[in-house]
């Protein structure tokens, strides 16, 4: 050694450009997995709504054993129905005791089955904007489960509903409409705008060129629904108007196909292509 002091020399830090180099890399790797985790988020609800529906389907069956194979009733603002309410507005929006109330609760004690993970309201009061979760977001075939007296006539004409499982026949089990995630309106103050309310999922008959209940599309360019046999499918619309129907009535044309294929599921003429 020389003598000469040999202090150790200090760590070099990074300069402005290579923090600024780090931090875009770091944005362009976010702008890349953002859009990816979306859409894997979106496809989880798009599942847990088919597994809703389904469990749904699955405690009517279980219903029907106890009561001689009967579909729970599809009355409307009547207690004695499968679900009771209405949750277009508050306070039946948010009203748990409406489902825990129901002929098909007891069969499967699960709150959150009745509610498709998409659907969140607003609430607005005043100037504040509060998120709040709609207890129901699927309603029951006006086909499927003893209506309410003159569904028969107004909505059905002619065509008797299926009280019985072993009633649907045409179209069959694995055709037949049976629970709808139905469509609704962020904002509950928009009223208009919800075509959900009762439980009651109304189709009307071939002749009809109008929905009188959109189903909801929450799930990418599709609807979920359920059919008599258990099963669920993710529907994908035909037609672009359908994913953005709004309020009961709207208007859908000659030969739309996505309505004409609700009605070959829900009424024995008529098909669609």
């Amino acid at each position: 050694m020389n003598g000469m002091n040999c202090a150790p020399r200090a760590a070099r830090g990074f300069t402005l450009i290579e923090l600024l180099v780090v931090i875009a890399i770091i944005a362009i790797l976010a702008g890349m997995l953002l859009p990816a985790l979306g859409k894997a988020k979106a496809k989880a609800s798009g599942i847990a709504c088919l597994n809703n529906t389904k469990q749904l389907t699955l405690a009517a069956h279980l219903y029907s054993t106890d009561f001689r194979d009967a579909i729970p009733p599809n009355y409307l603002g009547d207690t004695n129905a499968w679900i009771g309410g209405n949750v277009a507005a508050l306070p039946g929006a948010t009203n748990q005791l409406d489902i825990r109330n129901g002929r098909l609760f007891p069969y499967n004690g699960s709150l959150k089955i009745y509610q498709c993970p998409s659907d969140q309201v607003t609430l607005k009061s005043g100037t504040r904007t509060l998120s709040v979760t709609r207890v129901r977001s699927y309603s029951l075939s006006g086909m499927m489960g003893i209506n309410t007296e003159g569904a028969m006539t107004s909505v059905h004409p002619g065509i008797p509903e299926n009280k019985r499982f072993s009633d649907v026949s045409n179209p069959g089990p694995s055709q037949a409409l049976f629970f709808v995630d139905e469509q609704a309106h962020t904002d509950l103050a928009r009223i208009e705008l919800n075509s959900i309310d009762d439980g009651y999922y109304a189709v009307d008959s071939h002749q009809s060129t109008q929905w009188r209940n959109p189903p909801a599309t929450r799930h990418g360019n599709g609807g979920v629904l359920s059919f008599s046999d258990g099963h669920s499918e993710l529907w994908r619309w035909f037609e672009a108007t359908t994913k953005s129907l709004r309020g009961p009535y709207p208007a859908a044309g000659k030969n739309n196909r996505d309505l004409k294929r609700f009605q070959a599921a829900s009424y024995a003429e008529g098909k669609y292509r």
